[in-house]
């Protein structure tokens, strides 16, 4: 242990002197509004703490006793920089500010992809993560979602208004596209109803019959002849025609006595 320290020493001696002691950072409330502005950022707290002119960790736990408004502030800006106090494993790299951006972006007209695009901002598989993960995000994300659906409304209009016989089809496909997106990003509001189709309906056909007495050629004897309309062909037939026979097909026949 002596012969390490020893080395340890020698080491810092010839490497210009003794290891310089971090000055005691103290209390300022710009201090205060840097260290919780970049801890919102995602940064590490250790990290910032290393630097000359930032207080030690030491200092930090002091401040959060002394200060229970610091204290809250520190708790919310670890949060929102994906740092929580207590937790383990994974660090999530969920921002509040960064989200909100997301949010204002989409409500603006912005698609998920193109924001992903951005190399200022998470990319998308970032993004869809978030929203598994954070019920809260993905609300944000709906109504979002929503907003650009109006707005692509908004559009839609302008387009059916600006449209001339010339561009009518070119202007009817990209509109049928438009509703098409309305209808995904807002499904609530603006994806189309279905129609259920109609039930076919129930065919009735009424046929009168007519009755006349005649003659019968062989006797001589006035007997009852009936007559009634073929539905197929509109004629009067008679029923005592060798071969006839009742109507027959699709629909339900009613014959009445006239």
């Amino acid at each position: 242990m002596a012969a390490g320290r020893k080395a340890r020493a020698s080491a810092e001696a010839s490497a210009g002197g003794k290891r310089k002691r971090k000055i005691h950072a103290r209390w300022s409330d710009a201090l205060a509004e840097r260290l919780l502005a970049r801890l919102a950022a995602g940064e590490f707290l250790y990290r910032i703490t290393r630097e000359p002119g930032m207080p030690t960790p030491e200092g930090v736990a002091k401040w959060a006793r002394e200060r229970p408004d610091f204290a809250e502030r520190l708790d919310a800006a670890r949060r929102a920089g994906g740092r929580p106090p207590g937790q383990r494993g994974p660090v999530s790299t969920f921002s509040e500010h960064i989200a909100e951006e997301v949010i204002e972006r989409l409500c603006e007209g912005e698609s998920l992809t193109g924001i992903g695009a951005d190399p200022t901002m998470p990319c998308l598989s970032t993004l869809m993560r978030w929203r598994r993960e954070r019920a809260d995000f993905e609300n944000a994300v709906q109504v979002g979602m929503r907003a650009r659906a109006e707005r692509l409304c908004d559009t839609s209009w302008e387009m059916a208004e600006a449209a001339t016989p010339e561009t009518a089809y070119l202007t009817g496909m990209k509109l049928a596209h438009l509703r098409w997106m309305a209808g995904v990003m807002a499904p609530r509001v603006f994806r189309p109803r279905l129609v259920e189709p109609e039930a076919p309906r129930d065919v009735r056909t009424v046929m009168f019959r007519h009755f006349k007495i005649e003659k019968d050629p062989e006797t001589g004897k006035d007997k009852v002849v009936g007559y009634c309309p073929n539905p197929h062909t509109g004629e009067v037939e008679r029923e005592d025609t060798p071969g006839y026979r009742r109507p027959t097909g699709p629909g339900r026949w009613f014959v009445l006595p006239a």
